[in-house]
């Protein structure tokens, strides 16, 4: 079957509302991709901010030096 015999068979064929709405999240899914959609989903991270350069290290040097 074409591409668009697919498409077709898609929209002619009868559904319910919860199957629309599982037929549409699918084609959401396999257009952006699921990594894209697992990293939208999952709670952002705080990132420490970074100090470089003068004045970066805490008054009277790092605990590194």
């Amino acid at each position: 079957m074409s591409l668009n015999q697919d498409f077709t068979a898609i929209l002619s064929k009868e559904m319910d509302r919860k199957d629309f709405i599982k037929h549409i999240a699918i084609g959401v899914v396999a257009l952006t991709g699921l990594s894209t959609v697992v990293k939208a989903l999952a709670p952002a991270q705080k990132q420490s901010p970074k100090s470089s350069g003068y004045g970066g290290a805490p008054y009277g040097g790092s605990k590194d030096s």
